[in-house]
């Protein structure tokens, strides 16, 4: 089926400008066909919602889009796509193609299997990744990331984040229209992505560290051999994040590659620093890893037989399963990976730091080599997933007020004040007022001043921009006001005493 998939795929984006339209055309319907007959049935876990504008919300809804809470905020968007990294080829545009503690990476443009001139993506960041550190080897975004105040390894980063092929959607009023061809992002854009896995949920996924290894995917209702080991990995190294990570937890999920961390969080200084803090090792598919020089670091997966279809942006492995989540206070509720050695049973990983090409062949503690290895997977219930969502929730809300507090910017007044001096500005047409990056009033009456009844405002932290523009539109002055809102109620309504 895959293999369908990838030729349709590929006719498509080579032919659509050729002669070989129908041929093409032809395949992809009875690809899709296929798919409707045959594909995994699938449940919405939650939706992700983020407007690409500086100071716009980062939000998650557990209850399909019907209500919202805010996890974080833009703090820089994206203006434009970007090249693709070497594995986005596999991902299908207008979805998600790396989960990660350090990145979202979405691809815009490019079918499956296109060339990487062809493929296009942008990202949204955590707050440390900005700025790419000294050292980094992954994907740096550039001018094609929405950066956000969300630290690593947290929210959208850990426990609310997407999996590989979750669709992506542009929010145009109340409908969600698919990325379109070539879509760039522009200032104000809204995105959604809509979080979901399979019904079929696997247990655990075990991988035999040896060559000609299977690699079995078990599930309640019985178990699969899914691909074999082609090379088996021997040692860790530095990746990426990990140190943001966790011993044993995923780090990065996409098409091309499984990062699995060895690296405990909270050792003071992070990528980039003199004290080295990542640690982990890799699994990629057979077709990728000829791109990467053969390492200790990487195990290395293939299709169980010749002319099967590869594994490259497939399940469970390389999409749509494994996601990020991390329960300290209930692993059933975590991805957790443990190893077997020559020596003991299933066990966790210890903490391996930095680059130790024979780590796993020759266990620090003397429990001898890894012959297997174990993804563990969660349930996410609905229960989980909403519980989790109100705990960032209230996290991201306690860390602004003291914010707030620090700065000053606690506002507990009824109203605000919020006033554009633009006395020696010519040419101003009127001045518009953003909160929270959605436009909320209009004036071209000087002097600009714009009254806020914060009643009316949601509890926690609010950015206000207020914006001088010309007869054609250019901004000539901008003022922006970060502020928090003490929880308040309008007079008349119940339980109206201030907070």
């Amino acid at each position: 089926m895959r293999y369908l998939q990838h030729i349709a795929g590929t006719l498509f984006s080579r032919t659509r400008r050729g002669p070989c339209w129908a041929l093409a055309l032809a395949c992809v319907s009875l690809l899709f066909l296929d798919v409707s007959a045959h594909s995994a049935e699938t449940r919405e876990l939650y939706r992700v919602r983020v407007m690409n504008r500086d100071g716009g919300p980062v939000e998650v809804s557990a209850d399909g889009g019907q209500s919202y809470s805010r996890v974080g905020k833009v703090t820089r968007p994206a203006t434009t796509s970007v090249r693709g990294y070497l594995a986005s080829v596999y991902a299908s545009p207008g979805t998600v193609a790396a989960t990660a503690v350090h990145g979202i990476r979405i691809k815009t443009d490019g079918a499956r299997g296109c060339g990487r001139e062809e493929a296009r993506i942008i990202s949204i960041v955590p707050r440390e990744f900005a700025v790419a550190p000294k050292g980094f080897g992954g994907h740096v975004p550039g001018s094609s990331g929405i950066c956000t105040d969300i630290p690593a390894g947290e929210a959208i980063f850990r426990n609310l984040a997407p999996f590989v092929g979750n669709p992506v959607f542009r929010q145009i009023g109340e409908r969600l229209a698919p990325l379109a061809e070539g879509y760039a992002p522009r200032d104000g854009d809204i995105l959604v992505i809509i979080v979901r896995i399979p019904v079929r949920y696997p247990r655990e996924i075990i991988l035999e560290n040896r060559a000609g290894g299977r690699v079995e995917v078990v599930y309640a209702d019985g178990r699969e051999t899914i691909a074999r080991v082609q090379r088996p990995v021997r040692g860790v190294g530095r990746f990426d994040a990990t140190g943001y990570t966790g011993v044993g937890r995923i780090n990065t999920n996409h098409t091309g590659v499984l990062t699995i961390s060895t690296a405990p969080v909270g050792r003071g200084e992070k990528d980039g620093s003199p004290v080295e803090t990542r640690g982990g090792f890799m699994l990629q598919p057979s077709r990728h890893a000829r791109t990467s020089s053969e390492t200790a670091q990487i195990l290395v997966v293939a299709p169980v037989s010749e002319g099967d279809p590869w594994l490259e942006g497939a399940p469970p492995l390389f999409a749509g399963y494994i996601g990020l989540a991390h329960d300290p206070i209930n692993e059933q509720n975590s991805f957790c990976v443990d190893v077997k050695t020559s020596g003991t049973d299933w066990r966790p990983l210890p903490p391996l730091v930095g680059r130790q090409d024979d780590a796993l062949a020759n266990m620090p503690d003397g429990a001898g080599a890894v012959t297997h290895i174990r993804i563990r997977f969660p349930e996410l219930s609905t229960e989980w997933v909403r519980a989790e969502l109100g705990r960032c929730s209230r996290s991201y809300l306690e860390a602004c007020r003291a914010a707030g507090i620090r700065n000053g910017t606690v506002v507990r007044t009824p109203l605000l004040n919020i006033a554009l001096d633009a006395p020696g500005l010519k040419n101003v047409q009127f001045a518009r007022l953003y909160l929270d990056g959605t436009v909320t009033c209009i004036s071209n009456s000087p002097p600009y001043t714009f009254l806020l009844d914060t009643r009316r405002l949601s509890e926690g932290q609010h950015v206000a921009e207020l914006q001088a523009v010309d007869a054609h539109g250019r901004t000539l002055k901008r003022l922006k006001r970060a502020f928090f809102v003490q929880g308040q109620k309008l007079p008349g309504d119940a339980d109206s005493e201030e907070r």
